[in-house]
């Protein structure tokens, strides 16, 4: 399933049939410079690790010290420190693992979702399933794939070759999409990014400090400078990005349906309207909109059983904003994947 395949019109250079979803199979593309930024992310993680666990951690463990000499508070210090870095890496590692393998999920190949399918059903009965319509009043239908009409907050990514379910926006660093099945990977992979870069950042300025004071070997000095400039700058940029992402969450948005608001014209007062009809009541349901019903997997990356209809059809808690008419979508035309 998570075998990445290389169609050969891609390599042929002949146009692009529409494809038929039998099955869920991963479409990406293998292509050595598309794989590059999991590359330089899992490089990048791995020289804050190294910098922290084999100099900063190394020095306050004091292994190279006489027992007799060493300082208990130091290194209980560095045990404390070591076993919550470790801890936080081991689940950014099942985090990204989990968000570069995982499928987001793509449009179910049943009879109310296939044009051949639903051709002789009650065909107000299927509108009904959409909200999201062309200005016409007719379901979306993607030009891409084969004969298949578009649930609410789907979207055609040209990268993966696919529709994409609860399209967040495609990630390059995690080689993926963000959707329906997967978000949850993704929100905490940044979450525990946040938590790990500012854990360095925070507590390897001693080690720093002493390393500019004192004799120390130039190797170590330039591994703990670097490693925590790394960390400091990665904590700021994370941090302004996950928090971007927690207002999206708490307002029942994705990333496409933020940039299309943001193409609006500004309403009265010369502001434009972010509300979301997808937006729920409570700021504890709209947690459990991106990280399921059970507050206890909510920082664990496990997805929960999925529901009926689940990244199909949603449920519409904000009235105003379809009042307003905001549902009503453009044509497909111009829908494409969003960058990270």
């Amino acid at each position: 399933q998570f075998w990445l395949t290389c169609p050969s019109q891609c390599m042929s250079g002949r146009p692009r049939q529409p494809r038929n979803y039998d099955d869920e199979v991963d479409t990406r593309v293998v292509a050595s410079y598309k794989s590059f930024p999991v590359v330089f992310v899992i490089g990048i993680f791995g020289i804050v690790t190294v910098s922290y666990l084999g100099f900063h951690c190394q020095l306050l463990l004091q292994e190279r010290v006489p027992v007799s000499q060493r300082d208990r508070a130091k290194q209980l210090k560095g045990q404390v420190q070591f076993s919550i870095f470790v801890f936080l890496a081991i689940l950014w590692v099942i985090c990204y693992v989990r968000a570069v393998l995982t499928l987001p999920g793509t449009i179910p190949n049943t009879d109310d979702w296939t044009a051949d399918g639903s051709a002789h059903r009650d065909q107000e009965a299927l509108n009904s399933l959409n909200i999201e319509k062309k200005r016409t009043g007719e379901r979306r239908q993607c030009k891409w794939c084969s004969n298949k009409y578009k649930p609410d907050r789907c979207h055609h990514c040209r990268i993966c070759r696919m529709c994409i379910l609860k399209m967040d926006h495609h990630c390059p660093w995690i080689y993926n999409c963000v959707g329906y099945r997967n978000h949850k990977y993704f929100f905490l992979l940044l979450f525990y990014s946040v938590a790990a870069t500012w854990l360095v950042a925070t507590t390897m300025v001693e080690s720093v400090d002493n390393s500019i004071q004192y004799d120390t070997p130039f190797h170590v000095m330039f591994m703990l400078l670097f490693g925590e400039t790394l960390a400091c700058s990665l904590a700021v940029l994370v941090t302004l990005f996950f928090s971007f992402h927690v207002w999206l969450m708490m307002k029942g948005m994705t990333t496409i349906e933020f940039c299309e608001k943001s193409g609006q014209k500004p309403g009265k007062g010369g502001k434009v309207d972010f509300s979301s009809r997808y937006q729920k009541a409570t700021y504890i349901a709209s947690i459990q909109e991106v990280l399921g019903r059970n507050p206890l997997l909510w920082l664990i990356p496990v997805r929960e059983p999925e529901p009926p209809n689940g990244g199909v059809i949603f449920e519409i808690t904000n009235l105003s904003s379809v009042k307003k008419g905001w549902y009503q979508q453009f044509s497909d035309a111009g829908s494409g994947a969003s960058q990270t």
